[in-house]
């Protein structure tokens, strides 16, 4: 019998078994497995912080070599898009992907600038142009475009940047540097629209595969639409304020051009700057070269805080699938599947061309002269209607879509170019017509933000860098072709006939073959470009 003084106390395992929760020689502990026993029954239980949240583990991966990947899913299996809640969570936790190619959007801002000048927005020349200085900076961009054409993927992104950032920044010194010199205004035309040219198919492509799909449609359009569009709002602003200021300027003193010459010396040394410290090369292209921890660390630093989490092995899973189907697809086969996308938005971007061209300039300056207002308000107006319809459009793509933006836009641009074309008359009078041409902008402005991210993801990858370019460069002859025309006052009208035409079949022909591509992957989106039927909303 055994004593009472050795009996356990209330609430204890008896005497002479293991205690609970408590290894014993010979006995697996009840709570956690040891080595040697496999726990039945129950799956693995985690404590602490979700995976994602709070602090890393000890063993987590902050050196050259990354943890072992998890099993990826099937090929066909869909991607997992987490949107985080709330406009500023997300702003914050993707700010890395804007960072890497910010810089590209400070030469735009350049290349907007230009822009302005050559269809009109320039003050007073006190030397002989020709029309090949109007039209300059749209050959140059085609150089460098041509130029991107023949370096894809071989040359690093960054570098690509600095050399066009160097090119804005040498083209600006020279231009606020002289006075009324004709040869050197062209000269430094070339220089910032080779820039220009010369970043734009590959950091369009960049932003697209820095980017997760719910900001995508962000990050390309602020990248491009909106940095170009702050480029020409600029050069309409202080031309036109300065042409009205009562400072008469003489060719020896200070001219709107050299302030457009400072002001992108200063973008480009900006960009240099920028470029060398944030630019982050693309997650695709590490893995196409077969630099998987390197495409890991990319991945990380894409997203804040800059850590491993699932959600980045859930895009290195994406991206590996991307990569895999595009592998698939032979040269011939891309350039087959990329035709139908190329010929579509060769025709927006076209499009958008035509809606701010020289012959729009003039249009507008000959209705203000007809109703016998004051230039500076209707041209300061113009400009803030052209950015507000590219800002309104930037900000509700990520919830409203792309589709449905452009498809508005496209229809109103169509029944105001029939409205502004029948308006057009030196003998009934224009007005009104003045109005209508600012609001033909909001529209022009919201309609083709849109085609920067399908620029972004409708080409195959093979050949997305060579199309990106191709397309830039049919928008370029376009303009080429408007500002070398010559115009006659008397067929203003039947242009906006014209461009009313074109848009409404670009509208038409969008309902039924303009896929949306919102919150779709790159791999979603390049499959619903393959055909030319998409009727998607």
């Amino acid at each position: 019998m055994q004593n009472d003084k050795f009996a356990a106390p209330p609430g204890y395992p008896p005497q002479g078994y293991p205690a609970q929760g408590y290894p014993q020689q010979g006995y697996p502990p009840q709570g956690y497995p040891q080595p040697g026993f496999i726990q039945q029954g129950n799956p693995p239980q985690y404590y602490g912080a979700p995976p994602g949240q709070g602090p890393p583990p000890p063993n987590h991966y902050y050196g050259s070599v990354p943890p072992p990947a998890p099993t990826l899913p099937p090929q066909d299996a869909p991607a997992t898009v987490v949107r985080p809640q709330g406009c500023f969570s997300r702003g914050q936790t993707n700010k890395p992907q804007s960072n890497a190619v910010g810089a590209a959007g400070l030469i735009f801002v350049s290349g907007g600038m230009n822009i302005a000048w050559s269809i009109g927005f320039r003050g007073a020349l006190f030397y002989h142009a020709t029309t090949h200085d109007y039209i300059a900076w749209f050959i140059a961009a085609i150089i460098g475009a041509v130029i991107s054409c023949l370096i894809p993927n071989k040359v690093p992104r960054k570098y690509i940047l600095l050399v066009g950032a160097l090119l804005v920044t040498v083209g600006g010194i020279e231009m606020a540097a002289i006075r009324s010199n004709g040869g050197a205004v062209l000269a430094g035309s070339y220089l910032d629209g080779i820039g220009n040219g010369l970043v734009f198919a590959p950091f369009m492509a960049l932003a697209g595969e820095v980017s997760v799909p719910y900001m995508r449609g962000l990050v390309t359009a602020s990248l491009e639409q909106m940095c170009f569009g702050i480029g020409i709002f600029l050069q309409i602003i202080y031309t036109s304020t300065w042409a009205s200021s009562g400072f008469y300027y003489s060719s020896s003193g200070f001219s709107p051009e050299n302030l457009k010459g400072i002001l992108s010396a200063v973008y480009g040394g900006l960009s240099l700057l920028l470029g060398a410290l944030l630019c982050i090369e693309s997650p695709v292209q590490m893995l196409a070269r077969g630099d998987e921890p390197g495409a890991i660390d990319t991945l990380r630093r894409l997203q804040r805080p800059y850590t491993l989490t699932n959600a980045t092995y859930e895009q290195l899973a994406e991206h590996k699938r991307y990569l895999a189907e595009n592998r698939d697809l032979s040269t011939s086969q891309s350039i087959v599947q990329a035709l139908p996308a190329f010929l579509r938005l060769t025709y927006l971007r076209a499009m958008n061309a035509l809606s701010i061209s020289s012959i729009v300039v003039l249009v507008l300056i000959i209705a203000i002269l007809a109703n016998g207002g004051s230039s500076t308000g209707w041209l300061v107006g113009f400009a803030v209607c052209r950015w507000a319809g590219n800002f309104i459009s930037t900000f509700i793509m990520e919830s409203v879509g792309r589709k449905k933006p452009l498809l508005l836009g496209l229809l109103g641009c169509s029944c105001l170019g029939f409205a502004i074309g029948s308006k057009y008359s030196f003998y009934y009078g224009m007005g009104g017509m003045a109005v209508m041409m600012l609001i033909f902008q909001v529209f022009a402005g919201l309609a083709f933000v849109s085609t920067s991210p399908y620029l972004s993801e409708a080409y195959p990858l093979a050949v997305k860098q060579y199309f990106i370019a191709f397309t830039f460069i049919a928008e370029m002859l376009v303009f080429i072709i408007v500002g070398s025309a010559h115009f006659n006052i008397y067929d203003g009208g039947n242009y906006f006939y014209a461009v009313g035409g074109m848009y409404l079949f670009a509208f038409l022909a969008g309902i039924f073959c303009l896929p949306e591509t919102r919150l779709t992957t790159l791999r979603g989106a390049q499959q619903q470009f393959s055909g030319f039927i998409n009727r998607s909303f």
